[in-house]
């Protein structure tokens, strides 16, 4: 999609903060995610809009509503397959011990359902899949 406005260009004067768990996501950061009230709300964007702009980055996203969604408005997911699969693949014994899905879409829809305990045997996982090392806050 030529001179579509990329994620951070589709919300300029929202703070990079808010975007940056979308933008983010590729082969470092594999899952991102936004409630969809903050999209709607803070950022006055469209979901589907950003499903769009994540496709063309060669991302999958996902809209889950609040009742799949342990977030309470409902969130969209961002995730690079390839990286949450060698994520996943890394933690593939981890995922067989508390029967989490191994595949992205599924492991996705997986986490977004339920708050896992921090110290949950998945949490591991579910870190190094959303890359907590790279925030900035």
């Amino acid at each position: 999609m030529h001179g579509s406005p990329t994620l951070r260009g589709m919300a300029s004067d929202a703070p990079a903060y808010v975007l940056e768990n979308l933008s983010l996501v590729g082969p470092a950061k594999a899952v991102g995610y936004l409630p969809l009230r903050t999209v709607a709300e803070v950022l006055g964007l469209n979901v589907e809009d950003l499903i769009t702009q994540a496709m063309a980055r060669g991302l999958r996203a996902i809209s889950i509503g609040p009742h799949h969604c342990c977030i309470k408005s409902g969130a969209l997911y961002v995730f690079d397959a390839a990286a949450l699969e060698a994520v996943l693949r890394v933690g593939s014994a981890t995922l067989d011990q508390v029967e989490a899905p191994t595949d992205p879409e599924m492991f996705v829809r997986f986490i977004a359902r339920d708050w896992f305990a921090p110290d949950h045997p998945i949490m591991p996982i579910i870190r190094a899949a959303f890359a907590d090392h790279l925030r900035s806050t």
